[in-house]
This record gives C-alpha cells, structure tokens and sequence, in this order.
C-alpha cells in the first residue's frame, strides 16, 4: 500500500469521526487529523506570536488522532501540534509539525519521513500554497547561495563569473515573477502575506561581496518594511531582523566599534518599522533581548534612549530602564562612588583616601571569556610600563571562592585584589551598576570617572590621550 492510499484511508477515518463532532464545531473551527507513529500521551496545539510559541491547547490520544477546537474569532497565523512518536526503537520527544490556519477546518495527516513528520492537507489553499513557496525558497536559496559562492572573488574563479552573474540575476527576476504571480493569484491568502514580508532588492551578480553589504544595508527594507502587525503571528520578522543585523558583524571590530555600528543598524531597523504600538514594541524589545545576551550595553541604552515608551512593558524593559539610570550616574564626568574594601592580604582600602594619580576600578569573574583575556594583558602592562603611576583595583565578584582562587594563582597580581563573594549582589558591584564583566572605570585624582574602556586597547588608548 503507498503512502497516498493510507492518506485516503486515514483521511476517509477522519472525515467519518467529524461527523460526531458537528454539534461542537457551531461557534468553533476545528483543526483535526492522525499523525503516523505517534506514541499513546498528550498532543499539543500552540499558536506563535511575537518571537515564541505559547501551547494554547491539549489533549490525550491512544491512536494518533487529535482534534483542537479553536473560536470563530482566532487570528490567523502559524501554529504548532507538538507530540512524541517512535520509529523502531527510537522515541522523539517534541516532534512538531507547523501549518496556517486562517479561518478554515482543517484536516490533516502527519507522515512519518526519513527526514523528519511531513504534514498533508486536505483541501487546504492557505497550506498548499504555504508549502509551495517554502519548497520553491529551499531551491531558490540553495542555488543562489552556490552561484554567489562562486561568484565571491575571494574565491579562484572556475567558471565564466559573466555566465554565472547573468544566470544569479535571471534567479532573482524569477522569484520576483514567482511571487507577483502567487500575488495575482492569491492576494487575501495569509500565506501570501508572509511571501511578500521576504520580499528583497535586486542585486546585480556583477556586484562585489563589500557592493552587496552597502547595497542591502540601504534598500534591504524597501520592499518588504515591518509594517504587518498580524505577521506578529508568524515568524517573518525575528528572521528579517536578524538577517539585517548580521550585515553589520565584522569581526576586524573590536566590542565598541562593534555596537556603533549595531547602533547604526537599529537606526536603519526602526524608520522601516510601522507606527503600530505592537510592532513596534515587539521590534524594540527582541532587539533589547538580543543585545542584552551579547552584553552591548551601549545599544542597549541607545534602545532604552530613543525607542522604548510606556508602550513598551516587561520585565526586561523595567530592567534596561534601571540600567540607563545608572548608567548616566557611572558616565565619564561623574564622580565614582567612594568605597571600603579589604584586599586579600588583610589591608583595608578607601577609594577616596588613596593617595595614587590615577586609579583604574576593573570588575571581573573567573567564569568571564574576556576577563580571561584581559587581566594577563592588563597585569603585564602594569608590572612594565606604567607612566601614569596608575594603580588598579581589581575586584572578583566570582560567587565560587575556588573558581577565583584558581585564577587568581595563575595570575598572581601585585595590584590590589579584593573578592566579593555576593557576586552582583555585593555593595560595590551594586553601587558602581555592574551587570557585566569585565567593566573597567578609570578615575582622576579627584576620583571622577575619566574613561570607561571596554578593552584593553581601549585603555591603552585612554591612558594616550591623558599622556598628551
């Protein structure tokens, strides 16, 4: 028996036990179907919003079979069954087939592939068509990825690059037929509405790598803005920001010419993002969320400064809003707060009382990649070369005693050390706003902050402009 002649059987199944279920479905859509191989427990519906699924319902099945009923009211968008099933010996946990659903019954069967669940719709225009252009953008990406490749000059040339730019253009004049014709065809369909939200510019094969990044950097909105606040229901824009973002990641970079152009990039995201308070207050905050992960504080704050309102209401928000306040309080030109701290050899040590020049506040943890990195550096400019007569004060806001214990063997400073066990927590991370590591503050005679450098070569560059 092939695959097709189960899907009639199943589907005949289906279409027989929906019958029983006419009485419930007056006020309610019903999303129903079989999945092959799947194991005796509880099947799960969830609907996406924003940059998650959410699970909106559940039931328990011995067969495979499900039914959700979901209301006359239900926002298009994509949505998720998620369920367990076994092949062989094998038992996968949160398998999960997607589909659309705008305002239709559904009736789907669930294979099970060699490459994974593969669903099937019964007379379902919304996923046929879905599933049509998703298929076309795996070719379409595959090849055009493989001719810029080749096309890339970084790369020895082993084909007629004006073969292989003429057919790179003919790829994307034939995708923008593709869709204008899907379009024409179909315009009230939501999985059109998704198509045409991957809209993108042309861009000439003849074109040099450095040509393609300026060109999308300027014109990778103007056919596809953020301006659809149902595509909330779908995962367009958490795709497009991201694709956005990486043309601005340059790893010759270090961390703070790194978040300038970042700073720039959300610029460029936020004229293309619609006036919609939900549109924009979910762009705002996944890119909050991001730069919160990669530690940019100064995008962050650039986000919190010029993008984020009252509109705007999270746990996260609050947060980076708390930060921006302190921010300011720890800017260059503010006085450092004044502190008292023992130094592992017992001795005690006020900031204000400290009769050296200059004095260099670092804020570091054993666990920290970069810290790794910058306190050797920092340590062996401070043993051989330290014209200013700077002395530092290093502080571990490790919580693990052996994590720093073991570091600070390996290193064995001569500086001043000091361990606060409370990590964040402590009284002077808490005072100075530390919420990363390593935070560096370089403070004058007067004890005002003169410089926050986010490296070590950015310290070696403040201590060259105090010295002329």
């Amino acid at each position: 028996m092939t695959i097709w002649d189960k899907m009639k059987r199943i589907i005949g199944l289906i279409m027989g036990l929906s019958l029983g279920f006419q009485g419930l479905m007056a006020q309610h859509w019903m999303v129903q179907g079989i999945i092959e191989h799947a194991e005796e427990g509880t099947e799960w519906l969830a609907s996406y919003h924003g940059d998650r699924f959410r699970v909106i319902d559940s039931m328990e099945t011995s067969s495979g079979f499900f039914y959700f009923l979901l209301p006359e009211d239900a926002p298009p968008g994509i949505y998720r069954i998620i369920y367990a099933d076994r092949m062989g010996e094998v038992r996968y946990q949160n398998r999960f087939v997607e589909f659309i659903f705008h305002g239709e019954n559904l009736e789907i069967v669930v294979a099970s592939t060699e490459n994974g669940p593969v669903p099937y719709f019964e007379n379902s225009l919304e996923n046929r068509v879905y599933r049509e252009f998703m298929d076309f953008e795996l070719v379409f990406e595959a090849e055009v990825m493989d001719l810029y490749g080749k096309l890339n000059p970084g790369r020895s040339a082993t084909e007629d690059q004006d073969s292989l730019a003429g057919r790179y253009n003919t790829l994307q004049r034939e995708r923008d037929a593709y869709m204008d014709s899907l379009t024409r065809r179909h315009p009230d369909l939501f999985a059109v509405r998704i198509m045409n939200a991957f809209r993108s510019p042309y861009i000439p094969g003849e074109m040099s790598h450095a040509q393609r990044i300026d060109t999308l950097k300027q014109c990778f909105f103007d056919h596809a803005s953020i301006e659809d606040p149902a595509l909330l229901a779908a995962p367009v824009y958490t795709y497009k920001l991201i694709d956005y973002l990486s043309l601005y990641k340059d790893l010759k970079l270090d961390m703070e010419e790194q978040e300038e152009a970042f700073i720039e990039a959300v610029d460029q995201i936020m004229v293309h993002v619609s006036q919609d308070p939900d549109l924009r207050g979910f762009v705002a905050e996944f890119l909050l969320e991001g730069f919160e992960m990669l530690d940019m504080e100064k995008v962050q704050m650039h986000l919190a400064e010029y993008y984020l309102d009252e509109a705007c209401e999270s746990d996260l928000v609050e947060l980076v809003m708390s930060r921006m306040e302190g921010y300011e309080r720890m800017a260059p030109g503010q006085p450092a707060p004044d502190f008292v701290l023992r130094d592992l050899d017992g001795t005690v040590h006020q900031l204000s009382r400290m009769r050296d020049p200059w004095v260099l506040v670092v804020f570091w943890s054993s666990t920290c990649e970069a810290c790794r990195k910058l306190m050797p550096d920092l340590h062996s400019w401070y043993l051989s070369d330290n014209p200013l007569d700077l002395e530092v004060v290093a502080i571990s806001i490790d919580t693990s005693a052996a994590n720093f214990e073991y570091l600070y063997r390996q290193l064995n400073p001569t500086w001043i050390t000091a361990h606060d066990p409370l990590g964040w927590n402590g009284k002077v991370p808490t005072d100075y706003h530390i919420y990363a590591t390593p935070t560096m503050f370089l403070l004058d005679r007067q004890r005002n902050i003169v410089d926050k450098p986010t490296s070590f070569r950015r310290f070696l560059r403040a201590l060259r402009k105090l010295q002329n």
